[in-house]
């Protein structure tokens, strides 16, 4: 036994002698992992035919998210198996692999190669090949930029196809192949002189296709060329797009009386409604993504709710149960619960918070959300008061966009406070239900003092040309205005502004719907542009003047 013993052990000595472990002390090591060239399989090598690649680094390494760091440009059919012995990364290619002829390869390893002690990357580590008599020496470069708002994007796919048919990134591979950094910026080498069809994708299940509903694309208006002659092929800016909403249905919550959500990937401005019995009441509203579908079902009917090719069904629920705890109230403000209370006895009325007061601008209606669609409103029982006078010269009604908010219209006079009050019973919605609670809402318009006005100057505009200029408060919509650009200048006013720092956003309203639309590969139509600018800070009692010139480029990033 003993005879065994004695070699065994000194076996596992030598093993964890042998095991790379990080030293103590010194200094910290910042020097990424170098390929030995005398060691490794020759890079730039023609007439290539080997069927594995090894790469031999000065110190011990690790691989790290290969599937998504490494790629080869042009793809491969297969994809490569890569491992790490020691020192060495092995590419290995598949035994199916059939490599183009006269063609040159590059393999990128990203940040996949780092080095084991501090987890340097190696740095633009590629290796190149031709199957050819000669190495490709051109290069495609450029950026790639979210569409609306300019921002370079990262990781993005930048791709070139050989194959120019419009259903080619649908179903082949991409010739060239790169990705963007953190700038956005890409860079193709070893490109051989042609025609190619130059695209940004996405790319998120990174299949080397474009998959039309979901991932965001960018392209070119032409082909690109890449001449004999050309060392360096400039692409123009690729402003990435999400593609169209297409109403996919993603969620739907029909457990509570009155009301169904339906949540989609990507809301359309326009989706057809119908319900079945035709009969039934209802009312539909946004919230973002969301389609709410406002419904009063007092028979307990099953029925059927028809949004598209989608239809939901929809069991009955008890409206008396429901009704028990509705509350007809404000929809941005929350009612406090009720206290604890012994059991079998009555629960306290909720307290009121009190009433919020609201800033508003002169000329401006205000909006007054609710939390339930609202069908009718009785003037009688509503009344407002400016510095405690009866005020008669105003206008309450259901705003036209959405049934969950009211629109208040008035002259608004700087100096005064107005008090607008609603009597139990001055509301009614969508299930017959009033409110019991007299609502109560405060109104200040400031003073000259307190707030700024802004003069924006417009210069060469597209005579014609419609645009949306949107006013913005952070992240926040302060105001937005659609115009037809009757001359290359405009000039457009913001009164009675909080002295903040805002921003503007002129979009081209290419197809005049009012909105900013992305790009369509296959109707060959580029994202509408979008143009930003960061203004100083607005002062207090001053009206400043600011100039915004859309030039022929792309939308910088925004500062």
């Amino acid at each position: 036994m003993r005879s065994y013993l004695i070699p065994l052990v000194g076996a596992l000595v030598l093993w964890a002698c042998a095991r790379p472990i990080a030293p103590e002390g010194g200094p910290k090591d910042t020097t990424p992992p170098q390929v030995v060239a005398t060691k490794s399989t020759r890079n730039g090598a023609l007439f290539f035919r080997e069927r594995a690649i090894f790469l031999t680094f000065d110190e011990w390494i690790t691989l790290q998210e290969v599937n998504s760091q490494v790629f080869v440009s042009p793809p491969l059919a297969h994809r490569p198996e890569i491992t790490l012995k020691g020192r060495t990364v092995i590419v290995r290619f598949h035994e199916d692999e059939v490599l183009r002829p006269n063609t040159t390869y590059t393999i990128y390893f990203g940040s996949a190669v780092r080095d084991l002690h501090e987890g340097n990357a190696a740095q633009d580590l590629r290796f190149v090949f031709s199957t050819g008599d000669h190495i490709d020496s051109a290069a495609v470069a450029g950026i790639v930029v979210d569409a609306f708002n300019g921002d370079p994007l990262e990781n993005i796919a930048v791709m070139l196809y050989d194959n120019l048919a419009d259903s080619a990134i649908l179903v082949e591979r991409p010739y060239y192949l790169a990705r963007t950094d953190k700038s956005g910026q890409f860079r193709i080498p070893n490109v051989r002189p042609g025609v190619y069809r130059c695209l940004a994708i996405e790319d998120a299940d990174q299949n080397l296709r474009w998959r039309a509903d979901v991932e965001r694309l960018g392209f070119l208006d032409s082909f690109l060329v890449v001449r004999p002659a050309d060392t360096l092929v400039s692409a123009p800016v690729l402003r990435v797009s999400a593609p169209a909403p297409v109403g996919r249905l993603m969620m739907r919550r029909v457990n509570q009386y009155g009301a169904v959500r339906l949540g989609y990937g990507r809301l359309p401005e326009a989706l057809d409604v119908q319900v079945e019995p035709p009969t039934l009441r209802w009312m539909a509203s946004r919230d973002q993504d969301t389609l709410v579908v406002w419904y009063d079902n007092p028979d307990s009917l099953t029925w059927n709710l028809i949004v598209g090719a989608d239809t939901v069904p929809v069991r009955p629920l008890l409206k008396s149960a429901f009704l028990k705890q509705h509350r007809l109230f404000f929809g941005d403000e929350r009612l406090s619960p009720p206290p604890s209370r012994r059991p079998n006895q009555p629960a306290p009325p909720v307290a009121l918070p009190p009433p919020r007061t609201v800033s508003v601008r002169a000329g401006r209606p205000v909006l007054i959300p609710l939390n339930a669609p609202i069908t009718a409103i009785d003037t009688a029982l509503v009344v407002l008061l400016a510095d405690s006078v009866p005020w008669r010269n105003f206008s309450l009604t259901i705003d036209p966009s959405t049934p969950l908010a009211l629109r208040l219209d008035l002259p608004w006079e700087r100096g005064r406070r107005y008090t607008l009050t609603m009597l139990p019973g001055a509301l009614t919605d969508l299930w017959g239900a009033t409110h019991a609670d007299t609502l109560t809402r405060l109104f200040a318009p400031p003073s000259e003092k307190q707030v700024g006005t802004l003069a924006l100057a417009m210069e060469k505009l597209t005579p014609g040309g419609a645009y949306v200029l949107r006013l913005l408060n952070g992240n926040t919509l302060e105001e937005e205005r659609f115009f037809i650009a009757e001359s290359t200048q405009r000039r457009e006013v913001f009164v009675d502004l909080a002295p903040v720092v805002y921003s503007v956003q002129l979009i081209e309203d290419i197809n005049r719907n009012g909105r900013w639309d992305g790009g369509n590969y296959f109707a060959r139509r580029q994202p509408e542009r979008v143009f930003f600018k960061k203004l100083e800070s607005l002062r207090p009692n001053w009206e400043m003047e600011f100039s915004l010139s859309p030039s022929s480029e792309a939308p910088r990033r925004r500062e």
